[in-house]
């Protein structure tokens, strides 16, 4: 029996979560139900009682959605509505809702959400036996069965769906649709497993943020097909946004002269895209394939008094070994912030770690407040003013839960850049259960609608000890240097000086393999306005020739320690792709080590940077100095090399953060002219933003010949499908372009010092790309160049 009593488009007003303006307060809500029951009785009888009262039951949903609820999102009211038309009559079996929100968005109809719930799933019972079936038990079962069977698909899943999202984008093969943007509606229904009542939001991410990025893609991209653009929209929502299941509907409404539209309809699930979804999720990764569940735990960390950097470093030791049952999966970015709430203090250091953990929420504050106290926090000072370290949980798995002690999601996060901000840098698309939004969207939230001061700012090591004793007055926190490197911020481009200590570098073999002519140049390089000193005893340049560790150590560790006897503490990078040189120079005072292979070449190099703590720069090549001449084709990326260097760097610093090197601490490079040609290295230049990219788009197809040579340029269709093993955004570029043979093959010149003025031209272009630091032979000439780019550019 499949009897139903049905209102439609019942209008309430109620405040449930934020609207379009990003506002809390009352919006229209359209609400359509359908009461499944049997109507035998009261179609006999002709009276009210043995039915289902649809006015009341529309006065109950009223009474509710106009209520002090407060829900936060429309999968939790929607359960309320099924709860208030049960509670009418026990003759309700069933009931189909779906709630609609016309002014959930400022370009799409509405987003609605559709669930199906029997009384027995919402309500723990059926009731007494027999209600509504003239007390036969056997019509009871059959009617209860047959409410069970109309929910259809409803019976495994809810679904949020937005209707009719109006987007402006470039799609289609004709000329004209090349050249000017056309509008496409979409219709969008998320389909995620049953939800278990109250305020669950499922386990996609809610409908704003799959919202947000196909918008992003559709905008930004320029598919020929409708079927491309409806399969990269099902992806993005899939892969970023981790929705299980999609039916996206593109229509082209002007596609057809007589016809209202074209439409492309398709439901794609994760199996659908199974290469581009195997990268895991932080959460993902750090729940092993068998033995005990392990659990996701967001912390935060915040310093400000003694050695800021010492201090979350040590912090970030006792949370990766010191806690029971855990170990750190994922770190953030590094914050300086101002201080809230208190504000006569010194600025705070912020970062946030992932914590794979098989400690409850209360064992793991008791572990946290336990590493505090042993840090020196003193829990009798001032509530929120000077602390050593602090400790806060932010999310524990997709827990909901309050006491006197904890509060989860935090409860004070959603006004907190400074705890924002590094959450992101882990998992924009966290969901905050109680608030409805991502962490993403959050941050998004205090940036553009909210009056807190945007006094947050990224900074990355370039030092991370003292080398000489503390000048009058100055505090434990100078022995390390943190810089600003965010392109948006940064202001000065930072100059690496070369210093090599080897008789067969391409360009200055052998006049710095004595230790004086070595500290000279270090002091005329630092005259000049060099920021970081690269010390390297191992030539690099194709087919050279590779020493031993114990020469290579004997070339740089007496430089080094001449630089630290003269009492300059400059930061000293160590370039090198050997752990042991690597460690014996951080031992004789170096802080960088800079290796070209990425951690390829010697297994123990990334455990060396992770125990270490000292900032890495990670450098794209492939081979060998030997072999990589011969490697500089990149036909698995479609001849893309900035695709190909994109997708190789994510994949060591995937294992660089996975061995336990903090992203703090990691600086790229691209390798301009390692395992790349002469115009590769041009392309990487001209396409340096790209590297760091959110998403990057297909290179321009290239014609050969005669007047096919523009033609490629309309060959750019919208996002490429990446699986990064790692997000790139975010991190510092370091750019190495100088004097390098490239260089000669344009401007002739056959003697590398002779290339000045060539390497004056890519400074500006690394400039212009948003590299915060260049590597440079000639830093007093590179100097004014960069300068004069950085005012073009940078300011």
């Amino acid at each position: 029996m499949a009897d139903k009593i049905i209102f439609r488009d019942l209008e309430v007003r109620s405040v449930l979560g934020n609207d379009g303006w990003e506002r809390k307060r009352a919006q229209p809500l359209l609400i359509t139900v359908e009461i499944h029951t049997s109507i035998s009785s009261a179609g006999r009888a002709d009276t009210v009682a043995e039915s289902v009262h649809y006015g009341i039951a529309c006065k109950r949903v009223t009474a509710f959605a106009e209520s002090s609820h407060g829900l936060q999102s429309l999968e939790a009211f929607a359960e309320g509505v099924v709860r208030a038309c049960l509670g009418v009559t026990p003759r309700a079996l069933a009931v189909y809702a779906f709630v609609r929100k016309p002014r959930a968005l400022l370009h799409a109809q509405y987003a609605g959400v559709e669930i199906f719930r029997t009384r027995l799933e919402a309500l723990g019972s059926w009731g007494a036996d027999g209600a509504g079936s003239g007390g036969s038990e056997a019509a009871a079962h059959a009617e209860r069965a047959a409410a069970q069977a109309a929910a259809g698909a409803l019976a495994d899943e809810d679904r949020i769906v937005v209707k009719k999202l109006s987007l402006s984008t470039i799609i289609g093969v004709n000329l004209w649709e090349r050249h000017y943007r056309q509008v496409v509606d979409m219709d969008l229904t998320l389909h995620a497993a049953r939800g278990a009542g109250g305020d669950r939001v499922p386990r996609y991410r809610n409908f704003r943020t799959v919202v947000d990025a196909v918008t992003e893609v559709a905008e930004k991209s320029s598919y020929r097909t409708v079927e491309a653009l409806a399969t990269a929209i099902a992806r993005t929502a899939i892969k970023h946004c981790r929705v299980p299941k999609i039916t996206v509907r593109v229509e082209k409404p002007s596609a057809l002269v007589f016809a209202a539209c074209s439409a492309v309809e398709i439901t794609r699930c994760a199996a659908d895209f199974a290469a581009a979804s195997a990268a895991p999720t932080p959460a993902q990764a750090s729940t092993p394939a068998s033995g005990p569940a392990l659990h996701a735990a967001y912390v935060a960390l915040g310093t400000n008094i003694g050695d800021r950097l010492a201090n979350l470093h040590q912090a970030l030791d006792r949370l990766d070994a010191g806690l029971p049952e855990s170990c750190v999966v994922e770190t953030s970015f590094l914050y300086e912030t101002a201080p809230m709430y208190l504000a006569d203090q010194p600025p705070f250091l912020n970062a946030a770690v992932l914590v794979r953990t098989g400690l409850d929420p209360q064992a793991l504050l008791a572990e946290l407040k336990r590493i505090e106290a042993e840090m020196g926090r003193d829990f009798s000072a001032v509530r929120n003013g000077p602390r050593a370290i602090d400790l806060d949980i932010l999310f524990y798995d997709e827990l909901v839960m309050q006491s006197e002690a904890l509060t989860i999601p935090h409860a004070l996060m959603h006004e907190r850049r400074f705890q924002l901000a590094p959450l992101c840098d882990i998992d924009r698309d966290l969901m905050h259960h109680r608030l409805g939004k991502t962490s993403g969207a959050l941050y998004r939230h205090l940036t553009t609608h909210s009056d807190v001061p945007d006094d947050i700012v990224r900074v990355t090591p370039l030092r991370t000890r003292r080398h000489a004793p503390p000048a009058p007055g100055e505090g434990a926190d100078a022995a390390s240097l943190l810089k600003a490197l965010s392109p948006g911020v940064q202001r000065e481009t930072l100059f690496m000086g070369i210093l090599n200590c080897t008789p067969d570098s391409f360009s200055d073999g052998g006049l710095y393999a004595a230790l004086d002519s070595a500290a000279e140049r270090v002091a005329e390089m630092l005259a000049a306005g060099a920021a970081i000193i690269d010390v390297g005893g191992q030539s690099t340049r194709p087919g050279a020739t590779q020493i031993g560790a114990d020469e290579e150590i004997a070339r740089v560790v007496p430089v080094i320690r001449r630089i630290r006897e003269q009492g300059i503490s400059v930061p000293i990078s160590v370039d090198t792709f050997s752990a042991q040189v690597a460690a014996a120079a951080l031992d004789a005072g170096a802080d960088i080590v800079n290796d070209v292979s990425g951690g390829s070449f010697d297994p123990e190099m990334l455990p060396l940077v992770a125990r270490r703590k000292c900032p890495y720069i990670l450098m794209h090549m492939r081979g060998t100095p030997a072999s990589m001449a011969q490697l500089a084709d990149y036909g698995e990326y479609d001849g893309d090399v900035v695709r190909g260097t994109r997708f190789e760097l994510a994949q060591r610093v995937r294992r660089a953060l996975d061995a336990g090197v903090p992203r703090w601490n990691i600086i790229l490079d691209p390798g301009i002219g390692f395992a790349k040609e002469g115009a590769q290295n041009f392309e990487i230049l001209r396409r340096l933003p790209e590297l760091t990219a959110r998403h990057i788009r297909a290179a321009p197809g290239r014609a050969t010949t005669g007047s096919d040579a523009g033609a490629g340029k309309d060959s750019e269709e919208g996002f490429l499908d990446e699986n990064l093993a790692a997000d790139l955004v975010g991190y510092p570029v370091l750019v190495g372009s100088s004097r390098k043979r490239f260089i000669g093959a344009v401007t002739g010149k056959s003697d590398a010092r002779d290339r000045a003025w060539g390497t004056a031209a890519t400074v500006t272009a690394a400039v212009q790309g948003g590299a915060s630091i260049v590597r440079v032979h000639d830093v007093a000439e590179m100097a004014d160049v960069a300068r004069v780019s950085d005012h073009i550019y940078r300011r």
